[in-house]
């Protein structure tokens, strides 16, 4: 890490809701050579009972999954250590 002396700004920064944190996810992960997740495939977040006009109940999406795929995606050099302490 040495030799790393700037200092990234996000525009959302003190923004919040889940636009703005995918947005800066993406950000850190155009910017980065080398991501680092703790990512369970498996996981899946609780399913909401209802949402809006859907009566059915829905399933949300895993922050962490949208940028782990965002980064492979993008074709980034990734460690995920919840594989290594499997």
């Amino acid at each position: 890490m040495l030799g790393v002396e700037e200092e990234v700004e996000f525009k959302n920064k003190w923004t919040a809701g889940k636009a703005s944190y995918v947005e800066r996810n993406q950000a850190m992960i155009n910017d980065s050579d080398l991501c680092i997740f703790y990512f369970d495939e498996n996981y899946r977040p609780k399913e909401h009972k209802y949402f809006k006009r859907c009566f059915t109940g829905y399933q949300s999406k895993s922050g962490t999954a949208l940028a782990y795929n965002y980064a492979k995606q993008k074709k980034k050099e990734i460690i995920n250590v919840f594989e290594i302490l499997k």
